[in-house]
């Protein structure tokens, strides 16, 4: 392989990471609660719809990405509802949320743009950073990309300081390890898992937004292609650090940058062999890191105030 493709295939790496790395971090957030969302890739589906639906109307990615955001952390605090006031099974909860957006989007879009009107969908440009830009080789790889790129990575080292350093990061781990002693603390248990719901919608719809308005230009339904099932073993890969989170999510998009690439290099190979690289290993950290893995002592357990 040479250093143009390799050059090429890590800067893909890094633009294919960053759906997987907002919707995990949203759900690293969201488990550190004790909340777990498996519903990520419905919630993907309807941030990628609304960002195209909303970038159309406003003429702006940006209004596309605040519409994206807007509609994941509905369907975000729609799950933490069913979750943590009726206490549904989170699982079931998650199943029902990605049948819903699977819906919605594809309706949506059908009766938005299903007429067959050509459609032009503002999306986010690539930064021009300058000299950093022509610096060989990192210059391709780290400073070429849309600006969605450089806040993924600054999320993820505010998060990392947040749960780590801040009062509202212990709070957050006090109730996703012991929502009883948080309680007794005068924390409203609840109140708190309702809102990390909502923020961990809120990530999967900007994951969702960058696959549809800077990855690529449009929608197509189904497009997140397990995107949101990737997401929750980056977290448990991470053992739910935000820093972990970035590294693995780099991985998987290095694994996608590179498959698609092995197809042009070995056309005699059956693409499928390829296709499948990402959620091979995703299923292999997941067997290698449930092992060990500490996961929050209340993840999935709803709380009963008593």
């Amino acid at each position: 392989m040479d250093q143009a493709l390799l050059i090429g295939m890590l800067a893909a790496g890094v633009r294919f990471a960053m759906p997987i790395l907002f919707a995990a971090l949203g759900e690293l957030v969201n488990q550190r609660a004790g909340v777990l969302n498996v519903g990520l890739e419905g919630i993907m589906l309807v941030g990628a719809f609304l960002a195209v639906a909303c970038a159309v109307v406003t003429g702006s990615p940006w209004g596309g990405l605040a519409g994206a955001i807007a509609g994941g952390a509905a369907l975000g605090l729609l799950h933490g509802v069913f979750a943590v006031k009726l206490k549904v099974d989170q699982i079931v909860a998650g199943i029902g949320l990605i049948l819903l957006g699977l819906g919605l989007s594809g309706y949506g879009y059908r009766l938005m743009f299903g007429q067959g009107t050509p459609m032009q969908v503002p999306g986010f440009r690539r930064l021009d950073l300058g000299p950093l830009t022509d610096i060989p080789v990192l210059g391709p790889v780290l400073f070429s990309h849309h600006a969605l790129v450089y806040i993924g990575v600054a999320a993820a080292l505010a998060l990392a300081w947040m749960l780590a350093r801040t009062g509202l990061g212990l709070t957050i781990r006090a109730v996703g390890e012991s929502p009883k002693a948080a309680d007794s603390a005068g924390i409203d248990v609840d109140r708190v898992r309702l809102a990390t719901s909502a923020f961990g919608g809120a990530m999967a719809g900007i994951g969702g937004a960058f696959l549809s308005t800077a990855q690529l230009a449009g929608f197509v339904e189904n497009m997140v292609a397990g995107r949101g099932f990737i997401a929750i073993a980056c977290v448990v890969f991470a053992r739910w650090n935000p820093l972990g989170a970035l590294l693995v999510a780099l991985i998987f998009g290095m694994a996608e940058a590179a498959q698609i690439r092995f197809q042009a290099l070995y056309p005699e190979i059956p693409y499928q062999l390829f296709t499948i690289l990402p959620y091979v290993l995703a299923l292999a950290g997941l067997v290698l890191a449930a092992r060990s893995a500490q996961l929050p002592a209340a993840l999935a357990k709803p709380y009963v105030k008593e």
